[in-house]
C-alpha cells in the first residue's frame, strides 16, 4: 500500500510542478513566495524561471498557522513579509490541514504580500466524472493522515479550495484541474 501511495504522490507532484511553472510564467511573477512545499519539488522548478524565491516549508507554516488559530489576533497578519513585497504567493496544500478560518486568512494575508496568490489544493468535483478522484483525495486524507480528517471535512464543508478563495474575497484568474479533479491549482487576485 505505501508503495503504490507513493508512486501517486510522485504522480501528482510532478503534475502539480508542472502547472504551477505554467501559472507563474503567467502571472508574469519574478518575485515568488511558496507557503507550505514539502518537497523541494516546486522550488527547484521554479529557481531556474524567477529572479527570487523564497520558502516557508510545511512544517514551518503549520506551526505559524498553529499559532494564528491560538493566539494571534485576526488584526496581525500570518506572514511576517512587508505588503507588496512578493509578485505571487503559491500556497502548496497548506489551506486543507487548517480550520476554515485560519485558510481564508492565509489567503487574505497572502493577496497583502503579492498581488496575486496560486492556490494548489484539494477541490470539490464540479462533474460527475471527477468523483472518483475527489473520493481517493478524502480517502487518503482519512486514512492515511487521519490526524486532520475532522478539519479536512469542514474545509469541504466551506467548499473547498475555491469556497476558501471565495470566504477570502479572492478573484479568480485561473482554474487549472489536475488528478482527475481532486486537485486544482488557482491562481487569484
Amino acid at each position: 500500500m505505501k508503495a503504490a501511495v507513493q508512486f501517486l504522490w510522485n504522480k501528482l507532484v510532478a503534475s502539480t510542478v508542472t502547472q504551477a511553472v505554467t501559472l507563474v510564467d503567467k502571472a508574469r511573477a519574478r518575485r515568488v513566495l511558496i507557503l507550505g512545499e514539502n518537497t523541494n519539488a516546486l522550488s527547484d522548478a521554479l529557481e531556474a524561471v524567477v529572479e527570487q524565491l523564497d520558502v516557508i516549508d510545511d512544517k514551518t507554516l503549520s506551526t505559524r498557522l498553529s499559532a494564528s488559530c491560538e493566539s494571534v489576533p485576526d488584526s496581525q497578519p500570518v506572514l511576517t513579509a512587508a505588503d507588496g513585497s512578493y509578485d505571487l504567493c503559491l500556497v502548496s496544500f497548506a489551506l486543507h490541514k487548517v480550520e476554515p478560518e485560519v485558510a481564508e486568512k492565509l489567503v487574505r494575508d497572502c493577496l497583502r504580500v503579492a498581488p496575486n496568490a496560486l492556490l494548489i489544493d484539494f477541490a470539490l468535483a464540479e462533474r460527475n466524472i471527477e468523483l472518483p478522484s475527489q473520493y481517493i483525495c478524502s480517502f487518503a486524507e482519512q486514512f492515511l493522515h487521519g490526524g486532520h480528517w475532522e478539519v479536512f471535512q469542514r474545509y469541504i464543508r466551506v467548499g473547498a479550495l475555491h469556497g476558501i478563495a471565495h470566504r477570502a474575497s479572492a478573484s479568480e484568474f485561473a482554474n487549472v484541474t489536475i488528478w482527475g479533479g481532486g486537485v486544482r491549482l488557482l491562481l487569484v487576485g
